[in-house]
């Protein structure tokens, strides 16, 4: 009795450890396996992202690099503008301080006139 019940136990037992070792076995090959391509996977995934990071950095560069090329150029012709309009403004205040000139210049001949022509005028003659 002692015997059937040992056999009862050990048989189920050694079957169960068996099997559980057996599948160990030969499941270890297979995961080391799947873990060789997962890491193979994982690099070649950290790969492409590091390129599309890279893509993505150089087409931030390259429109940076076009706005500051539009930037450069927009203000060398404002530059160029603000060059013209102060030769314009120098011009300008030039033709101010001539007309003034022949401003006073005409206001002292008017003086001049009316002076002459009061003199003309209270001596008799005429004009």
């Amino acid at each position: 009795m002692m015997n059937d019940l040992m056999i009862q136990i050990l048989v189920p037992f050694l079957t169960a450890f068996l099997g559980g070792f057996a599948g160990w076995f030969f499941k270890r090959k297979r995961l080391e396996i799947e873990n060789r391509n997962l890491k193979k996977t994982t690099e070649s995934q950290d790969i492409t992202n590091i390129d599309a990071a890279v893509r993505t950095w150089k087409n931030v560069v390259d429109a940076l690099e076009e706005q500051v090329t539009k930037l450069l150029r927009q203000r060398q012709e404002y530059s160029n503008q603000i060059e013209e309009l102060t030769k314009e403004v120098v011009g300008l205040r030039q033709q101010v301080r001539n007309l003034q000139k022949r401003l006073e210049v005409q206001a002292d001949d008017d003086a001049k006139i009316r002076k002459y022509e009061t003199l003309l005028a209270t001596h008799g003659i005429a004009y």
